[in-house]
C-alpha cells in the first residue's frame, strides 16, 4: 500500500480518495464551526499531498501534517507559497505510531483510518481526545464496508485493514467520543477502473465532524 499510495502521489494517478481534490464542503463546514476557544493548533493524519494542511494553514493555524510518504512531496508544494506556509511541519512518519504531545485545537484524518487495524484506530484517536483542550474539534473522513475487485471481478484484500462495518465503526466512534458533540453522515462510493464493467472500489464514507464541549475521559 505504501509503494501504491507513493506512486499516486507523485505521478497525481486517480484513487478512490482523490487525493488532489480540493477540500469539500464538509470540511469547510466543519472548520467554521470549530470553537473560538481552540488552540490555532491543527493535526493532519495522512496528510497526502497537503490539500487539507494548506487549508488549514491557510485558515491562520500551526500545522503538523503527518504521512509515511517522503516529506518532500508536500514541501515541493510549498515553494515559493506565502508567509502562511511556514506555518506548516511536515513529518514522515506512521500515524498511528505518531506521539501527540501537544493540544491540537483540530484533527483531521481523511480517507486513511480505515487502512488501519481497528485497535490501531482507538489507540491514534485516543492519543488526540486525552490531549484534546475544550473548544477543539476533530475531523475524520472513513471507508467503511469496503469492497475491492480487480479487472476480472475478483475480490482484492487488504492485510491489517481495519474492515469497518458502518455500524461498528459509529459505535468506535460513540464510545470515544463521549462528552463531545458528534455529527455522522454517510454517502455512498463506487470507482470503476477504466472500462471494465466492475467497480473496482465499492464504500459506504462516513464523515465526522465532532466538537469538543466539555472535559471528559476517553474509553478504550
Amino acid at each position: 500500500m505504501t509503494a501504491f499510495y507513493l506512486a499516486a502521489l507523485a505521478g497525481d494517478v486517480p484513487t478512490a480518495e482523490r487525493l488532489s481534490a480540493p477540500v469539500s464542503d464538509r470540511f469547510a463546514k466543519f472548520l467554521n464551526a470549530v470553537d473560538d476557544r481552540a488552540p490555532r493548533t491543527a493535526l493532519d493524519l495522512g496528510c497526502g499531498v497537503g490539500t487539507y494542511t494548506v487549508a488549514l494553514a491557510r485558515a491562520g493555524f500551526e500545522v503538523v501534517a503527518v504521512d509515511q510518504v517522503p516529506t518532500q512531496i508536500l514541501r515541493s508544494r510549498l515553494v515559493g507559497l506565502a508567509d502562511w506556509a511556514n506555518r506548516i511541519g511536515v513529518v514522515q512518519q506512521r500515524i498511528e505510531t505518531f506521539s501527540v504531545e501537544k493540544q491540537f485545537g483540530v484533527v483531521v484524518a481523511k480517507d486513511v483510518l480505515h487502512y488501519l487495524r481497528q485497535d490501531q484506530v482507538r489507540e491514534t484517536l485516543t492519543r488526540c481526545i486525552q490531549r484534546a483542550p475544550v473548544g477543539t474539534g476533530h475531523f475524520l473522513e472513513v471507508f467503511t464496508d469496503i469492497t475491492r475487485t480487480d479487472r476480472q471481478g475478483r475480490r482484492v484484500l487488504i492485510e491489517d485493514e481495519a474492515a469497518y462495518t458502518a455500524d461498528t465503526f459509529r459505535t468506535t466512534i460513540e464510545r470515544l467520543y463521549t462528552g463531545w458533540d458528534c455529527h455522522m453522515s454517510l454517502t455512498r462510493h463506487c470507482e470503476r477502473n477504466g472500462d471494465s464493467p466492475h467497480n473496482y472500489f465499492e464504500a459506504n464514507k462516513i464523515t465526522v465532524r465532532t466538537y469538543r464541549d466539555a472535559d471528559h475521559e476517553p474509553r478504550r
